[in-house]
């Protein structure tokens, strides 16, 4: 029984974990480029200033460590009905 405790296949799984490639994808772009070069649709788009968003960046490694949780998860085996 135990041996065919296998780890299957979740869309939730695969959802996290784009997730939280987007979030790694954002906080680099936050800490790489400067308020004013920002694409508009990112929060803390700023004209004429040239500062990073460090914050953002942070958070948004923060919030790809918890989808990445999230998707470990969600990975457990299904249990068994006795």
């Amino acid at each position: 029984m135990a041996a065919d405790r296998s780890i299957q296949f979740r869309t939730a799984t695969a959802l996290l974990v784009l997730a939280a490639i987007a979030f790694v994808v954002l906080g680099v772009i936050y800490l790489t480029t400067a308020a004013d070069k920002l694409p508009s649709l990112l929060p803390g788009h700023q004209a004429h200033i040239t500062r990073h968003h460090t914050k953002h960046g942070i958070a948004m490694f923060g919030l790809a460590v918890l989808a990445l949780v999230g998707a470990w998860f969600t990975t457990a085996p299904r249990a068994e009905t006795v």
